[in-house]
C-alpha cells in the first residue's frame, strides 16, 4: 500500500476543546442504552461554538474528528446516536454567527434529522427486520391482539408519524439547548475560565503525563496492519449485505472467527459488541417471526444481525485505538482536497489522547451532582462545563507521532482470505 500524502494546515489550538468535549459527549451517547440524545447535546454546543467562532469549515472538521475519535475507542457500532447533532452543529452554529431566528434554524436542523432518521429506519425496515412486509406484518400482530388491523400502509404512516414527531421534539429541544448554550457562552471564552484550568483533564502530574491514565497496548502487538482490518471488516460488512443463505452466513462467521483467533484483538469492545449484537439480532427475529417470515428465515436473519455487529466489534478489537487513529488520518490526507479534511485531520491529531476523557466525564457528574435537581439548574451547570472544558483543554505539546504502518505478507493473506466468502454467494 503506498503511503498517503501529509495532511497540511494547522487547526488553532483552540479548535481541540470544543473536539474534546464533542468526544466526552458523543461517546457517553453512544455507550447509553438510552438517552443518547440528550448526552449528546452537550459535545453539540460546543462544535456550534467553535463554528460559530471560527467558521464552518473548522466546525465541519472538527465535528469530522469527534466522530472519528469515537471510533476509534470503541468501534463503528451505534455511530448513529449522536451521528445528527455531529451533521447539525456547525450549521447552527454559523447561522447563530448570522443571528438568524429560531424558525429558520429549526426547519434546517428537522429537515437533516428527518432525512438521517428516515435512512436508518429504512435501513431497519430493509435489512434487519426482513423487508416492508415482515415489518408491516409485525405491527399487524400486535395490532390484532387489540383488536386493530394494521395494513402495510397503516403501518409506514405510523412510522412517518412517529419520525415527524421525534423530528419535532428532538429539533425544538436541540435547537433552543443551543441557543442558551451560545448567547450564555462570553464574547471572550477565556473571561469565565481564569483561574479554572487546574480543573482541566490534562492537568499534569508530577514528573509529567496525565492526571488519569489508561492502559494502552503498544501498536507492536499487532498481528495485522490496521489498513488489511478495515478492509477484512469491510467486505465483511458488504457480504452480510448482499445475502442471508445459511453458507455464506457460515463462510463469514468462520472467517471472523479465524480472523479474531490471529489478530490478538484487545478484549474491551467485546462486551459491548456482545450486548449490542444480541439487542439487533433479537430485534431481527422478533420482527421476522412477527412478520410472518418463518422461523428458518428468522433465524438466519438474526444471524446476520449478529455478524454485522460482530464485524463493527473485530475492527476496533483487531486494528486498537492508535491503528483506527492512523487509517482515518491516511484517509483524510487522500481526501485533503473535500472541504475541512484537512482540518478534520488536525484536530484529530490534537485530540488523540483518551486517557483525559475519564477526567473530563468525572468533572461533569461532580457538577451535575451539585447543581439542583430541576431541569433548567442541570442544564445550565452542563452547559458550564461545557464551556471550562472546552477553554481549559489544551493539545499535547508537539504533533502526536503516527502509528506506523506496514503491509506485510500476513496483511495481504488477510485481504486476500477476506473475499473467499463472497465465494459462497449464490448464483443468479
Amino acid at each position: 500500500m503506498a503511503p498517503a500524502p501529509p495532511v497540511t494546515g494547522s487547526p488553532p489550538p483552540e479548535a481541540a476543546g470544543p473536539a474534546h468535549v464533542a468526544v466526552v459527549s458523543f461517546l457517553a451517547a453512544r455507550a447509553a442504552p438510552a438517552g443518547g440524545f440528550w448526552v449528546a447535546l452537550a459535545g453539540g454546543v460546543a462544535l456550534a461554538r467553535l463554528a460559530e467562532r471560527r467558521g464552518a469549515r473548522l466546525g465541519f472538521g472538527a465535528s469530522a474528528a469527534a466522530m472519528l475519535e469515537t471510533v476509534a475507542i470503541i468501534g463503528p457500532a451505534r455511530l448513529g446516536v449522536p451521528l445528527t447533532q455531529a451533521l447539525t452543529a456547525p450549521m447552527l452554529g454559523r447561522l447563530h454567527a448570522r443571528r438568524v431566528g429560531f424558525w429558520p434554524q429549526f426547519l434546517a436542523c428537522a429537515a437533516i434529522r428527518l432525512l438521517h432518521n428516515t435512512a436508518t429506519t429504512a435501513f431497519f425496515i430493509w435489512v434487519i427486520a426482513g423487508g416492508l412486509d415482515a415489518y408491516a406484518g409485525t405491527y399487524d400482530a400486535i395490532g390484532r391482539r387489540i383488536g386493530i388491523e394494521v395494513g402495510t400502509a397503516d403501518a409506514l404512516v405510523l412510522t412517518l408519524v412517529s419520525l415527524l414527531a421525534w423530528a419535532v421534539f428532538a429539533t425544538t429541544v436541540q435547537v433552543l439547548v443551543y441557543r442558551r448554550g451560545l448567547w450564555g457562552w462570553p464574547s471572550n471564552d477565556n473571561d469565565s475560565t481564569e483561574g479554572e484550568a487546574r480543573t482541566a483533564t490534562n492537568t499534569p502530574e508530577p514528573g509529567g503525563g496525565s492526571a488519569v491514565r489508561f492502559p494502552q497496548r503498544s501498536p507492536t502487538t499487532r498481528r495485522f496492519d490496521p489498513r488489511a482490518v478495515a478492509f477484512g471488516a469491510v467486505v465483511a460488512f458488504v457480504l452480510l449485505l448482499a445475502s442471508t443463505e445459511w453458507v455464506l452466513l457460515g463462510a463469514v462467521a468462520l472467517w471472523l472467527a479465524i480472523a479474531w483467533a490471529l489478530s490478538r484483538p484487545d478484549r474491551e469492545p467485546l462486551a459491548a459488541g456482545a450486548v449490542f449484537a444480541a439487542v439487533l439480532a433479537a430485534g431481527a427475529f422478533v420482527f421476522a417471526i412477527g412478520g410472518g417470515l418463518g422461523l428458518e428465515v428468522a433465524l438466519r436473519r438474526a444471524l446476520r444481525a449478529a455478524l454485522l455487529v460482530a464485524a463493527a466489534t473485530w475492527l476496533r478489537a483487531a486494528a486498537g485505538v492508535e491503528g483506527l487513529r492512523a487509517v482515518f488520518q491516511r484517509v483524510l490526507g487522500r481526501i485533503r482536497r473535500f472541504p475541512s479534511a484537512p482540518e478534520a485531520a488536525g484536530v484529530l491529531d490534537q485530540i488523540a489522547a483518551e486517557r483525559r476523557l475519564a477526567a473530563a466525564a468525572r468533572s461533569l457528574t461532580e457538577l451535575v451532582s451539585e447543581a439542583p435537581n430541576r431541569p433548567k439548574p442541570i442544564l445550565d451547570a452542563v452547559l458550564g462545563w461545557v464551556r471550562r472544558e472546552a477553554a481549559a483543554f489544551r493539545p499535547p505539546d508537539g504533533a502526536t507521532p503516527s502509528m506506523p504502518l506496514r503491509t506485510r505478507a500476513a496483511d495481504w493473506a488477510l485481504m486476500a482470505s477476506a473475499i473467499l466468502p463472497a465465494l459462497a454467494l449464490p448464483l443468479g
